[in-house]
């Protein structure tokens, strides 16, 4: 039997499987919450790493049209389609030769496209839609600026931990299993120790500038009063320019303590810039954002910093693997 026939046994067997999970759990009102926020997304994605991305794509399909047909809940079903999507984006940076935090981050912004596509979806079949339901919130609230920027980091940071949680368990499980491609072996040993490697791992350059560029188009528009009535449209904008600013600040932070600890070699220097930039952080962020961000360029381009901490991954993944 060749692979492309046992993968799609295996992914028939899987679809049947978890069909009558998901028919069993929606039924009993137990399907809702962790199960389809988690469960759903984690087992998609493990189908992806033994399967390939062709069966798991079909087994999805399958699975959503086949709940929706024995139980009749279009919201179930829509639910169930969001978390698939979550799953098969999660596993297939996993599988690429990719840098760990490059995945999470450009899974949670395709992240964030999936669940505004869904809630788009579900407001023109069902007429219900959260996003809708927090504008109206938004109208009547006193402090309006402040309600919609809490929405929209709620929004950007919810998608972005929920895509880090999915892609860290589905490692651990794969890894358990047995199921881990050659590239998702790596990001586990990598993701195991990410205590030790954490200040390694930066988006790359390339990365880290069309991030800039991004934040510094969309504040433009907001000088400039420019406004966006398609509510859809303006969350997925600000929700990407919130995310953006995460891990640019984070990458600057990191960079700059590296090379306060490379030419110091005194752990004192550095908490003294980490209380330096924690003080001003909440009066003058845009400001102090694009100091570090404008430090950190000069060193990286002047020392080849990211690509010392790609080459010192490296040498420890060929270092540990099995």
């Amino acid at each position: 039997m060749n692979d492309s026939v046992k993968n799609l046994t295996l992914a028939s067997i899987l679809t049947s499987l978890f069909v009558v999970i998901t028919i069993f759990a929606l039924s009993t009102g137990l399907g809702y919450g962790i199960y389809l926020d988690f469960a759903v997304p984690i087992f998609f994605a493990l189908v992806y790493l033994k399967c390939g991305g062709k069966y798991t794509v079909l087994s999805g399909i399958v699975s959503v049209l086949l709940v929706f047909m024995v139980v009749g809940d279009l919201a179930g079903a829509l639910f169930i389609s969001q978390s698939f999507l979550l799953g098969v984006i999660c596993a297939y940076f996993m599988d690429k030769d990719s840098i760990l935090m490059e995945d999470v981050f450009f899974a949670s912004i395709l992240g964030t496209f999936t669940i505004l596509l869904i809630d788009l979806y579900t407001k023109g079949l069902t007429g219900y839609s959260l996003i809708t339901e927090f504008k109206e919130m938004a109208a009547w609230f006193p402090y309006k600026d402040y309600f919609n920027f809490f929405i929209y980091l709620l929004i950007s940071f919810y998608v972005g931990g929920m895509c880090f949680c999915i892609y860290y368990i589905s490692l651990f499980l794969g890894k358990r299993l047995k199921i881990l491609t050659q590239n998702a072996e790596k990001k586990y040993y990598i993701f195991r120790n990410l205590k030790v490697f954490n200040r390694f791992l930066c988006l790359k350059r390339s990365t880290f500038y069309a991030c800039a560029i991004y934040i510094f188009i969309i504040e433009l528009l907001n000088i400039l009063n420019i406004k966006i009535d398609f509510i859809y449209l303006k969350v997925i904008l600000t929700s990407i320019e919130y995310l953006s600013f995460y891990y640019l600040f984070r990458d600057s932070i990191i960079i700059i303590q590296d090379y306060i600890l490379t030419r110091s070699k005194k752990v004192l220097y550095v908490r003294l810039f980490m209380l330096a930039v924690l003080l001003p952080l909440f009066f003058v962020f845009k400001l102090e954002f694009l100091i570090l961000i404008v430090i950190s360029y000069i060193i990286d381009v002047k020392n080849q910093i990211r690509l010392h901490q790609k080459k010192i991954v490296d040498l420890y993944y060929e270092k540990v693997k099995p």
